[in-house]
């Protein structure tokens, strides 16, 4: 785990009015989603990954459209929070090895019901591609209470194509106390032959997420390293 990170977010995505924190490997590459400083963070991070690359210069302008691409995606999902794990694959459009994002959801009508939530998500109709045998529907135990893990795969675009590949995804549906907000961590990977060892990384993440107090002290001394947090402004 690196040191704590500071990182732009898109202040249009939702978000409750508490604070949270979580832990993401140090390997992993945190987007910089704020509409300001996202475009200077794509060339900043090119130029990163092209150093004394050969050939990386004929690459650059796809590399580019495809984190732009995803980082347009990802504020227009609503997503806070995005980090992914950076691939060496034969074109940009692989760049993304695995993928982490964090988004908040508003619900209607009150707290989170998690016994229908998990209902709901167990009964839910299958995405594009997805294998209805390989959806997996739990209730964990994390820091903030009980939450709702969810494993599938299924069929999502390859970046700058119209072409679907099968993806494994974990999500962890994070209720927050006494409040109508549902957090939503979600880890994706292209990678089905590692897919397994991605989702014990997906549970590490979802174990390390807490969220900080009404006055906005953290809830022990100090953070872990590592730490991506934010406090209600």
């Amino acid at each position: 785990m690196s040191a704590p990170t500071e990182l732009g977010v898109d202040a249009a995505a939702p978000r409750p009015p508490v604070g949270f924190r979580f832990d993401v490997p140090d390997a992993w590459t945190v987007l910089d989603l704020a509409p300001a400083t996202s475009d200077a963070w794509v060339e900043a991070f090119l130029d990163e990954r092209s150093a004394g690359v050969p050939g990386a210069a004929a690459q650059r302008a796809r590399a580019r459209q495809v984190l732009r691409q995803a980082i347009a995606s990802h504020r227009s999902a609503g997503v806070l929070f995005a980090a992914f794990l950076a691939a060496r694959g034969s074109s940009p459009a692989q760049l993304v090895g695995a993928s982490l994002t964090l988004a908040w959801r508003e619900l209607r009508g009150g707290r989170v019901d998690l016994d229908g939530l998990a209902r709901f998500m167990t009964e839910d109709d299958p995405a594009p591609g997805e294998d209805l045998a390989a959806r997996s529907v739990t209730r964990v135990a994390l820091r903030p209470g009980h939450a709702v893990r969810v494993a599938s795969r299924q069929l999502t675009l390859v970046p700058l194509t119209s072409t679907r590949r099968p993806v494994a995804i974990v999500q962890h549906l994070v209720p927050v106390p006494d409040l109508p907000w549902l957090g939503v961590l979600t880890a994706t990977t292209p990678n089905l032959e590692l897919a397994g060892t991605y989702a014990e990384l997906a549970d590490v993440v979802a174990a390390s997420f807490e969220l900080l107090d009404a006055s906005g002290a953290p809830p022990r001394p100090s953070p872990p390293t590592g730490t991506i947090g934010y406090l209600p402004s």
